[in-house]
């Protein structure tokens, strides 16, 4: 049997803490760090994932009681029990369906709710920004802008499409490719009747749409219902509008520019839908603007001694919706390695090479795909029936 390795891993998100819990499993040595300074800090952005050809390798990664929290974690109570797993693509204006993407098992969870499942029994040292990195040919120490030191054999970046450990190791090609589209979205207030009557006009988890005049595309998914919010007849859905920036400069400076944008592109959505929009830039407050920028490289140096995982190593749009099945995967074939590691069936140098030459073969085209996607869904004229494009396709496999 191999010697255990001690593991530092940068980033406390979904791919972060499943890592750790399967290290927690397997009495692994490792230390999880967070820039964010408490696990709370994120939690009023509102969102949700949906986990679909990774969800059978998200739930071996767990202990059978955390399996259990995944299917209490989904927007909709209970929704697996009669989803139907069909996804329509609509015209946005007329509130038509264009495409209807082939039914496929899934769930739609919300992403904080998974978050702190996963947090249970892993001890995350928060308010640890990743600033230095520091590599021999025994060890990895990483300081952090507090001044903190860890010291490893491994460091796992974890930590988002904007990665520190992504641009430290690779200052040549590691910054993002921005798309030339805008995205913003809110968390909005609905009642049951309001949250029915979406449910019976279009489908009642998640839709998307184009309008066909302004090449606006419209995307709605329901996110909490009392049982979650604990508040009678209070439900939460997420709301979210993006349009093309030929000349895209940088985000947008204040909320209110936000609102302003998105009341301008929201003009010829159904009336049906505009409401929800209107509703969603009553408190530019609210508003998340999520700058669409990703990273097809996805290959990186010190490939013994530093790994990424997750959006820092592939970060991609979420217009196919793979990012967080993607990043499952990423710790999956990373446990996999690692036991073939553990069990004397490969060195560290094997299993970590073939991880990192298995995420690139994977990865790498999905991100062009969510990329293809984006532009896509901002271009009516690719939303029909025959379409080939990535945005109406099935997901991609795993191989």
């Amino acid at each position: 049997m191999s010697e255990n390795k001690r593991f530092l891993i940068s980033g406390a998100g979904l791919v972060g803490l499943l890592i750790a819990q399967a290290f927690k499993a397997r009495n692994i040595d490792f230390v999880i760090f967070d820039r964010d300074i408490d696990v709370h800090y994120r939690e009023n952005a509102g969102w949700a994932i949906t986990l679909h050809w990774a969800l059978e390798n998200f739930k071996s990664l767990l202990p059978p009681d955390l399996v259990e929290q995944i299917y209490a974690a989904q927007v909709l109570p209970g929704f697996h029990e009669k989803d139907t797993g069909k996804f329509i693509y609509i015209n946005a204006a007329s509130g038509d369906p264009v495409v209807s993407i082939p039914p496929s098992k899934r769930l739609r969870v919300r992403r904080e709710q998974i978050r702190r499942m996963l947090l249970s029994g892993i001890d995350v040292q928060w308010n640890c920004k990743l600033d230095n990195i520091d590599t021999t040919n025994s060890q990895v120490t990483v300081t952090c802008s507090d001044g903190t030191v860890f010291t490893g054999d491994v460091l796992i970046g974890c930590d988002g499409a904007n990665s520190m450990t992504r641009r430290i190791i690779c200052p040549e090609n590691g910054q993002l490719y921005q798309l030339p589209v805008r995205f913003c979205g809110s968390r909005v207030k609905m009642t049951k009747a309001e949250t029915d009557q979406i449910a019976a006009d279009f489908d009642p988890l998640l839709f998307q749409g184009t309008v066909p005049e302004n090449n606006t595309f419209f995307w709605f998914s329901m996110l909490a219902t009392p049982e979650y919010t604990q508040e009678e007849d209070v439900y939460y859905a997420q709301v979210n509008l993006s349009w093309n920036v030929p000349d895209y400069d940088e985000p947008f400076v204040t909320n209110v520019d936000k609102t302003e944008a998105m009341k301008v592109h929201s003009q010829g959505l159904n009336p049906k839908l505009k409401w929800l929009v209107d509703r969603a830039v009553e408190d530019p407050d609210t508003i998340l603007e999520i700058n669409l920028c990703d990273w097809p490289v996805v290959e990186w140096p010190h490939q013994t001694q530093v790994l990424l995982a997750g959006d820092a190593a592939h970060a991609m749009t979420m217009f196919r919706g793979e990012a967080g099945n993607h990043g499952i995967t990423d710790a999956f074939e990373l446990m996999k390695h690692i036991d073939e590691y553990l069990a004397g069936r490969k060195t560290w140098e094997v299993a970590a090479k073939d991880f990192c030459s298995g995420i690139k073969a994977r990865a790498a085209p999905a991100v062009l795909l969510s990329r293809q996607a984006c532009l896509d869904a901002h271009n009516f004229s690719k939303i029909r029936p025959d379409t080939d494009s990535p945005l109406l396709s099935m997901r991609k496999n795993t191989k």
